[in-house]
């Protein structure tokens, strides 16, 4: 269930896998099937002229949570 404080935000645009769930629930060739389809979409961004961003990922069930989505609205980035 989505938290109402999160109406609004965009949570089809981006994925994140947890390490820890990688190693527990992929065998090895499920890992390398991944590897190879971060690296094919890093190649793409790559030769499209993109750079390689890194992301600050925050769990929606923090205390703090509707404190960031509120900055982001503020500063036009989510929605």
């Amino acid at each position: 269930m989505v938290s109402d404080f999160l109406e609004g935000g965009k949570l089809d645009t981006h994925v994140v896998l947890k390490w820890d769930d990688i190693n527990r629930y992929l065998n090895g060739r499920g890992k390398d099937d991944l590897n190879e389809c971060i690296e094919a979409v890093l190649d793409g961004r790559r030769m499209g002229g993109k750079p390689d961003n890194t992301y600050l990922v925050i769990n929606t069930d923090e205390p703090y949570a509707p404190e960031i989505v509120e900055i982001l609205k503020r500063n036009g980035h989510w929605g």
